[in-house]
């Protein structure tokens, strides 16, 4: 599959098989939220789509601890569109943005987040990427 051209769009859901976090670390399969869907060139490595991660909620009191972070925002069932819908909680990291390039990475798209959800991490991310934030290229090498 690596090097096929498959088709994710802003709003999507995807799950990446493998991708390298901020530090390089290699880390199995993850979902993410496409936040932009157009070509782009960063640190001279071209990318095809931005991303916010996403991330599950252990225990009560993770999900307390992770929600007084403003940068991270809350999702659950009623704002995702779509069949593949795991139920669990958890949130999205607006403060890191994940550039990826379609033809190095192998993902599927598996469902999408409500028009409002999308638009408000857009806006966080926005917010911190003027701020405090980290651009995770590893994914581009």
């Amino acid at each position: 599959m690596k090097g096929m051209i498959f088709i994710c769009k802003l709003g999507d859901i995807i799950v990446v098989n493998q991708f390298k976090d901020y530090n390089g670390t290699i880390v199995p399969k993850h979902s993410f939220v496409v936040i932009d869907d157009k070509h782009g060139v960063i640190e001279g490595f071209s990318y095809d789509f931005i991303s916010n991660i996403m991330c599950s909620f252990h225990s009560e009191k993770h999900k307390k601890h992770k929600l007084k972070i403003k940068s991270n925002v809350e999702i659950n069932n009623n704002q995702v569109i779509g069949k593949n819908i795991n139920h669990k909680g958890g949130y999205i990291r607006t403060d890191e943005l994940f550039y990826f390039d379609k033809s190095k990475i192998q993902y599927k798209v598996i469902a999408r987040v409500q028009d409002e959800l999308l638009n408000k991490l857009i806006r966080l991310s926005n917010i911190y990427k003027k701020t405090n934030h980290k651009d995770t290229i590893n994914n581009l090498c």
